[in-house]
């Protein structure tokens, strides 16, 4: 609260908060984290630092992070939780968008995140972590020369499966290429060629009073 108080009053704010913190306010206070991950279309990095909030200035911390970071569907919004103070409108990412932005790093901190989740809601579901990943299917594409890969998506997802639900997964066969099926239906890239069946139409012999 202290960080949203000392906020600007003048305009609408938004802050996004995902990572370690949203399992804490949801699930369980003992699962602590060391940082509170921020995104936001406003430069807040001033306000951070005046109010001593950032790292090593506090604990927790205040880490505002590019939207980019935060590695899930579109819709995650509507699976979140939100919170209004005044001007500023708080979203608060839901535990399944939580899971799966943490699955390219996947460090034992983020398999603990896992295990907490299934142990205190029962989920996800394999169907429901393999829908989920095939929203951000793009994820398993490689890395630019000049990014920093911070994991390889797809040895973290077979590891995951194993530590979470005992087996193995074939990553390509049920996730990336059902996920590419949908696109390229959305596309039109399957639709039929409707060209063709005009002219298989034109070729049937008319069958009229018959």
């Amino acid at each position: 609260m202290k960080f949203i108080n000392g906020l600007p009053k003048d305009r609408p704010i938004i802050l996004n908060v995902f990572g370690s913190t949203p399992l804490q306010l949801k699930l369980d206070p003992s699962f602590l984290s060391g940082d509170v991950d921020i995104f936001t279309s406003e430069n807040l990095a001033g306000v951070v630092e005046d109010m001593q909030l950032g790292k090593g200035q506090s604990e927790p911390y205040i880490e505002l992070v590019p939207q980019s970071i935060f590695i899930t569907g579109p819709g995650w919004r509507d699976r979140a939780d939100v919170a209004v103070f005044g001007n500023v409108t708080v979203y608060i990412a839901g535990p399944l968008d939580v899971l799966v932005g943490k699955l390219k790093r996947l460090a034992p901190k983020d398999l603990d995140a896992f295990d907490l989740v299934k142990a205190l809601t029962g989920g996800p579901s394999e169907e429901e972590l393999k829908e989920a990943l095939r929203i951000v299917v793009d994820m398993y594409r490689p890395a630019f020369d000049e990014e920093n890969p911070g994991g390889d998506p797809i040895a973290n997802t077979r590891r995951l499966w194993k530590h979470l639900y005992g087996h193995d997964i074939d990553v390509r066969a049920e996730i990336i290429r059902p996920a590419l099926e949908v696109r390229k239906e959305a596309y039109g890239e399957n639709a039929p060629d409707r060209r063709k069946i005009l002219r298989e139409i034109a070729e049937e012999p008319a069958t009229y009073g018959r």
